[in-house]
Formats: structure tokens, C-alpha cells, sequence
């Protein structure tokens, strides 16, 4: 084989490896419409593994925050006022490199997305609900990783939504918790 001929080979090869990853890229660039109009792409992957399904834009981009609101229940039947926990932290630049604290956040907020999310199937059972992980992750955390009163009986947690910075809509409960004895 003559130089001449394995240089052409060579450069053959190269252009057929662009030609392979710019399509590559550009599918996987189209399929992260958010409104799906290039969702035929996928017709080539159906599992995914060859092109990412990463949305650049969430496809329903969230608009309020959670509030983790817990409260301790007194001897005589008092209740102590509602206090908020486990509030998002103001990132800082560090965070970039350090933030042990977010997993703690994930996880009651994950837990109180999962709990959001199965209410409206279990709103006559609710019982069914406190055997639920999300119900049982937020009252571990309500019960151990929380301060309480130091005469306090039971507790009892509140997961209400904002919207944030808008302070013209305001605040609403979407769970209550039934009271739970404090061990």
C-alpha cells in the first residue's frame, strides 16, 4: 500500500468519524426539545443508551417551593408554634466544591416531592400514606433530627408550598400529619 493511498485511508476514517459524532451531537441536541418535536430521533435508541435524554429546560419548570413546617405537642395538649426546618441554603461559592449539607436537603426534599406526589391517589387513605417511605423519611426526620421542646409528648409536621420571592400569592398547606408520640 502506497503512502499516498493510507494517507487518504486515514483521512477517509477521519471525516467518517466527524460525520458519526456531529450527527451524534446533533441528534442528541434536537432530542432535548422541550416540546418534543424531534422525539423521531429516538425511533434509532429506543433504550437511551446512545442518546442522552437530557432536557436543557425542565419540561415543567418548578414554581413554588416546599416548607417543612414541624410543631411539638405539650403534656396538657398544648401545641408549640410552627417552626420551619431544613430550609435551602443561600449557595455560596464554595458549595462548588464543598456541600456535605445537601444531602440532608435532598433527601426531605425528596421525600417531600414523593409524599406531594402520591397524596392525590390516597386522599381517603390516609393511613396508607403513613406506611409510605417519603411519610416515614420526613417523620424520622421530625422525630430524630430535630430540636424539640423538652417537655414534649408528640410531634407533628405541616408540608405547605409558596411562591418564593412572589409575595402576592400566598402561603398553602398540602399535608398535615397526624400527631406522633416522641420516644
Amino acid at each position: 500500500m502506497s503512502t499516498s493511498t493510507r494517507t487518504l485511508a486515514r483521512l477517509s476514517a477521519r471525516y467518517a468519524l466527524y460525520g458519526v459524532l456531529g450527527s451524534w451531537l446533533v441528534a442528541t441536541t434536537l432530542s432535548q426539545d422541550p416540546t418534543r418535536k424531534f422525539d423521531k430521533i429516538r425511533k434509532w435508541d429506543p433504550t437511551g443508551s446512545l442518546i442522552p435524554d437530557w432536557r436543557f429546560f425542565a419540561p415543567r419548570p418548578g414554581m413554588h417551593d416546599y416548607h417543612l413546617l414541624i410543631r411539638d405537642e405539650l403534656p396538657e395538649g398544648e401545641v408549640t408554634p410552627w417552626k420551619e426546618y431544613c430550609q435551602v441554603e443561600e449557595r455560596k461559592w464554595q458549595h462548588f466544591f464543598w456541600y456535605p449539607g445537601r444531602r440532608a436537603e435532598k433527601v426531605v426534599t425528596d421525600a417531600v416531592s414523593g409524599l406531594i406526589q402520591m397524596q392525590p391517589d390516597l386522599k381517603d387513605r390516609k393511613e396508607d400514606v403513613q406506611v409510605s417511605v417519603p411519610y416515614l423519611t420526613l417523620l424520622n426526620y421530625a422525630t430524630h433530627q430535630v430540636p424539640h421542646h423538652p417537655e414534649a409528648k408528640r410531634v407533628q409536621f405541616l408540608i405547605a408550598t409558596s411562591a418564593g420571592y412572589d409575595e402576592t400569592e400566598e402561603p398553602m398547606m398540602l399535608f398535615l400529619s397526624n400527631p406522633h408520640p416522641l420516644a
